[in-house]
């Protein structure tokens, strides 16, 4: 009992010595729980607050000021001398106090706030101090002579007083731990490629030699998983020389497929030429370079790839001569285009009759070859030979069948109503200089043309009589609804009955009816039986 009666002692003249400090007593705390309003805002007129920046007094064990140059953190002899120590007979402290301690009475316990202690060596002294600030629960490490001390010897030098700095050193000591295992673990190929399946973490930058990473490549190749091998070819691409990843992508033929369906996917066509080349698929390192030559928005851009392009990658390889016949048509195709297309935006501007009967829609650039004869023929079909703009000059160029031109200039001409023109179409000579009606479309696609530019009966039903074959005739008189035609046909087949029939589906008064009447009443036909 005695010994806790002492205790309890020690501890009210502890709290006696706090409380009896006469340090600044003209200054109040208007937080506190007895200041009312009124009272505030009296102290506040007055300039007596308590604020967080002025309120601090720094008072020595004997409740005396200190000076300025200890409250900055600096400490001299003078000042180091006047702190007294204590003496024998106060109650002994359980915790070992520094030789210069300063306290900040404001923020003291006895205020309800944590208090804040300076620990300060002397300046000969070359052991880093350490301020520590409860009410932060920080720990920082400040040398004054040695800058570049490490943190391991700043840690394992003193020891935490409080739970934050406990808890940061166990932190560190944990990071280091887990940064010792990963050193120490085997990261396998097998282990890897698994977890690269299952969509589990994984880390390539463990395998370091070449043997490794082509062990992982082959592996992935193995579980045949195209992501895997993917992500390992790009790996390997990334950390070895590009001659050594060019030679063993040559010997994986698989590793090969998926690395040039990912540069086509993800549009790397450059890579991807460089790739075939060196893999000896000249074709279709011509074809994906072909595909970039057309790809150009400018017309003229287009013509100096398609060359450039011909150029270097068809016309050097013996087995892509019928390839670079097409590309120096499609080039040539352009060089004709371009300028059409430039003399006729000038004569449409300037009021063409053509041109404002039949108006352009669309320009000629870019376009296909028959679309390009079909417009020569339309707006330049009489145009000699020897111009650009004439339609048997790109017959020639280009190697154009007949039947392609007859077909295309025919139906050009039949738009315009151009019927003589038709006719020089359709008309050639014969061995004694003779004329005679040929069509290497045949005359029912003749016919069938025709019919949809809505041309007249006559000339419709002259070219109908043309078709060999009289139930081919017949058929085809009776969907266009040639009535003279119609009547001919049975006539010429003697079926009597099938044209008395046909008679009675005409509307009376009509031309083809008076025809059908006067062919029934004819005494010199000699009808079927």
């Amino acid at each position: 009992m005695s010994a806790l009666n002492r205790r309890r002692e020690s501890q009210d003249d502890q709290e006696e010595y706090w409380m009896k400090s006469a340090a600044n007593k003209n200054k109040f705390n208007i937080f506190d729980d007895d200041v009312t309003v009124e009272t505030a805002e009296e102290l506040a007129k007055s300039k007596k607050l308590l604020t967080q920046c002025d309120d601090v007094d720094l008072v020595n064990w004997d409740d005396t000021p200190v000076s300025s140059a200890i409250s900055e953190g600096i400490v001299t002899p003078d000042s180091a001398s006047s702190f007294p120590k204590p003496s024998s007979s106060s109650v002994p402290y359980t915790r070992n106090i520094p030789p210069y301690m300063t306290h900040s009475r404001s923020q003291s316990e006895s205020f309800g706030v944590s208090a804040r202690v300076s620990f300060t060596p002397s300046r000969e002294s070359s052991v880093p101090s350490i301020q520590y600030s409860k009410s932060q629960e920080r720990l920082h490490t400040i040398t004054q002579t040695t800058r570049d001390l490490r943190l391991e010897d700043a840690i394992s030098g003193y020891k935490p007083a409080a739970s934050g700095a406990r808890n940061q050193e166990e932190e560190i000591q944990y990071l280091r731990r887990a940064l010792k295992k990963a050193k120490e673990l085997n990261f396998s190929p097998d282990d890897t490629i698994r977890r690269m399946m299952l969509g589990e973490p994984y880390s390539l930058e463990v395998f370091h030699s070449k043997e490794e990473k082509l062990q992982l490549l082959d592996k992935a190749i193995q579980v045949h998983d195209g992501n895997a091998i993917t992500a390992v070819i790009l790996f390997l691409r990334q950390t070895v020389k590009p001659s050594l990843f060019n030679l063993e992508l040559q010997r994986r033929p698989v590793a090969v497929s998926h690395y040039v369906s990912y540069l086509r996917a993800h549009y790397d066509f450059k890579e991807l030429g460089n790739v075939l080349g060196m893999l000896n698929r000249t074709e279709e390192a011509a074809i994906l370079k072909y595909r970039q030559a057309i790809s150009a928005p400018d017309v003229r851009g287009k013509m100096s790839a398609l060359r450039g392009c011909l150029k270097a990658h068809f016309l050097p390889e013996p087995d892509l001569t019928h390839e670079a016949n097409l590309v120096e048509q499609h080039a040539s195709l352009l060089e004709r285009q371009w300028p059409i297309e430039d003399a006729d935006s000038k004569s449409e501007a300037q009021g063409n009759l053509v041109f404002k009967q039949y108006p352009r829609k669309v320009s000629i650039l870019n376009m296909p070859l028959i679309t390009t004869l079909y417009y020569n023929c339309f707006y330049h079909g009489r145009d000699a030979e020897n111009l650009l703009t004439s339609p048997l000059a790109i017959k020639t160029q280009h190697q154009l069948s007949d039947k392609q031109y007859i077909w295309t200039a025919l139906s050009a001409r039949s738009r315009l109503k151009q019927w003589n023109g038709i006719e020089e179409l359709l008309t050639a000579k014969g061995w004694f200089g003779n004329t005679k009606n040929v069509s290497v479309i045949g005359f029912d696609k003749v016919c069938e043309i025709l019919h949809r530019t809505s041309a007249p009966d006559e000339i419709l039903s002259k070219y109908l009589r043309l078709i060999d074959g009289s139930e081919r005739r017949l058929n085809l008189a009776k969907k266009y609804k040639c009535h003279d035609v119609v009547v001919e046909t049975l006539v010429h087949l003697r079926d009597r009955a099938e044209l008395q029939v046909y008679a009675s589906k005409l509307s009376p008064g009509s031309r083809g009816l008076k025809t059908a009447q006067d062919a029934l009443r004819s005494s010199t036909i000699k009808w079927k039986t």
